[in-house]
């Protein structure tokens, strides 16, 4: 009984073959940690005060959920939040937030 010995054609193709599936194991482990890494760095930084890292709690502002500082007393707004108080809501509302953002 004689066993046949891969020809170079054959190592060859089964180099091949190994890269492409190294390559998306790579790629999919890489995934997996840039997906963990994120979830890691939201946990650490959800509703943390960005100028002092102390806890933010959620007030209610004419129906709008804004973050405060219970430290250093910062208001932080969410996407959109500032121009629904803009648009929607009382001219003083208005006027003040003007004066702060010019």
């Amino acid at each position: 009984m004689t066993i046949d010995k891969p020809t170079p054609v054959e190592d060859k193709y089964f180099l091949e073959e190994d890269e492409i599936i190294i390559q998306r194991l790579r790629t999919a482990l890489d995934k997996k940690r840039k997906a963990e890494f994120k979830r890691k760095n939201k946990e650490i930084h959800w509703m943390k005060c960005p100028k002092c890292g102390s806890d933010l709690e959620e007030i209610n502002y004419q129906n709008v959920m804004i973050d405060r500082c219970n430290e250093c007393k910062g208001i932080w707004f969410d996407y959109g939040e500032l121009d629904i108080l803009l648009r929607n809501q009382a001219q003083v509302t208005k006027v003040f937030f003007m004066k702060i953002f010019r």
